[in-house]
C-alpha cells in the first residue's frame, strides 16, 4: 500500500468517529423527572375545591392526586391532563374534606408528589346564618282573628303538602318562573314569624336537584320590626277555597337579602332587582327603612286540633278577591294559611 493510499485511509476513519461523536451529542434526551410543585394551595368553594401551585420550569403538565382521606399516593386517583398551574375539581360532596398531592410531568414522565392539602367543600350559606333578617322562628303573631300562627309556612303548590316545603314539580317551578332562575329543578317558599311576631321573613330557596338538597341561592326579604297588624274584618262572599277573614299587616322596615351561588341565579335576580353590586358566592344584605308597606295576612283553620302550616299567596289586586280598602297602590300581597284550603 502507497503512502499517500494510507494516509487518505487514516483520515476517513478519523472522520467517520467526528462525526459519529457529533450526532451522539446532538440526539441526547431528558432523563429525569422534575420536582413537584413547592408552593401550592387548596381552597375549598361551592360543592368543588380550588388548587393552585407555583408552574415548575420544564413542565409540560401536571397530574393531581386525591383522596377523601389522608395519606395519598401514586396509587390514589389521579386527574391528569393539566396544562395550567390551577385546577378546579367540582362536583364534590358538601362537609366532606378532600386531600390532594401534585407532581410535574415532563418528556420523562411523573415526577415525585409534593406535600399534601386539603379543604372542604361548602354548602350554600342560610338566610339566618347571612342575613339581617332571619328564618329562626319565634312567637306568635297577635292581632290576628280566630288564630295566632307562628313558625315557618311553606307555599303549596295546588293542595300538595310535602312535608318539608319542597316543590319539585315542574308545572310549578315553570310558573313561578318570573322569580325562579332557568336552572332550578326545585324551590321553596317559605313564610316565617319571628321575632316574637314583629317580623315577617318571606324567602325564595332555589335548587339544582329534585329534593331541596344543593341549594343555588335565595331571594329573602324581611318586613319589620316593628310591624302592626289591625282591621281585622270578615270577607263577605270569597271566591271558592278562599279564607273568610283578613287582617291588615303594617311593616315600616323592610331587608332584603340575596344569595347566588351560578350564574342562572345572579341572572335572575339582577333582572329582579336591577343593579347591584351582586358577587357570586357571596351574600347581598340590605337594609332599607321606613317603607311602610302595607300587607294582608288572612287565616283559615276549621279543622277541630289540626296545626296550621301551609301559606297561600295571592295579589290583593286581583278584582273580586279582597274588598277594595285592603287594595295597596304599590302592590302590596295577601298572604293567606290553612290546614285543608283547597283550589
Amino acid at each position: 500500500m502507497s503512502k499517500v493510499l494510507y494516509i487518505i485511509l487514516i483520515s476517513l476513519i478519523s472522520f467517520s468517529v467526528i462525526s459519529c461523536g457529533e450526532k451522539d451529542e446532538s440526539t441526547s434526551t431528558t432523563t429525569s423527572t422534575l420536582d413537584p410543585p413547592t408552593t401550592a394551595t387548596a381552597t375549598g368553594g361551592y360543592y368543588q375545591v380550588e388548587l393552585d401551585w407555583s408552574d415548575v420550569s420544564g413542565a409540560t403538565g401536571y397530574t393531581v392526586y386525591w383522596s377523601t382521606s389522608t395519606g395519598v399516593s401514586s396509587s390514589s386517583t389521579t386527574i391528569t391532563g393539566i396544562t395550567d398551574s390551577n385546577y378546579t375539581h367540582t362536583g364534590l360532596d358538601n362537609g366532606t374534606t378532600y386531600y390532594y398531592k401534585s407532581a410535574t410531568v415532563n418528556s420523562a414522565g411523573t415526577g415525585s408528589l409534593s406535600d399534601e392539602l386539603n379543604a372542604t367543600p361548602r354548602d350554600a350559606p342560610t338566610v339566618t346564618e347571612a342575613c339581617t333578617g332571619k328564618e329562626t322562628a319565634s312567637g306568635t303573631v297577635q292581632g290576628v282573628k280566630r288564630t295566632g300562627p307562628s313558625g315557618t309556612f311553606y307555599h303549596s303548590w295546588y293542595g300538595a303538602s310535602p312535608s318539608n316545603g319542597c316543590i319539585d314539580n315542574s308545572s310549578a317551578i315553570s310558573a313561578f318562573s318570573t322569580i325562579v332562575p332557568s336552572d332550578s329543578n326545585s324551590v321553596k317558599h317559605a313564610l316565617v314569624i319571628t321575632g316574637d311576631g314583629y317580623g315577617f321573613t318571606d324567602t325564595w330557596h332555589f335548587y339544582s336537584d329534585t329534593a331541596c338538597a344543593v341549594e343555588t341561592g335565595f331571594v329573602s326579604s324581611s318586613y319589620g320590626p316593628p310591624l302592626a297588624t289591625s282591621d281585622n274584618i270578615t270577607i263577605t262572599s270569597p271566591p271558592d277555597g278562599y279564607p273568610s277573614v283578613a287582617t291588615k299587616v303594617t311593616y315600616e322596615n323592610n331587608y332584603k337579602c340575596f344569595l347566588a351561588e351560578t350564574d342562572a341565579v345572579k341572572t335572575k335576580i339582577l333582572s329582579l332587582f336591577g343593579s347591584i353590586p351582586l358577587t357570586k358566592g357571596t351574600v347581598y344584605d340590605e337594609a332599607k327603612g321606613t317603607d311602610k308597606k302595607t300587607v294582608l295576612w288572612t287565616v283559615l283553620d276549621n279543622i277541630s286540633g289540626q296545626t296550621i302550616n301551609w301559606f297561600y299567596t295571592e295579589d290583593n289586586e286581583i278584582p273580586n278577591t279582597y274588598p277594595d280598602n285592603f287594595t295597596d297602590p304599590g302592590g302590596a300581597t295577601a298572604w293567606h294559611a290553612g290546614d285543608n284550603i283547597t283550589r
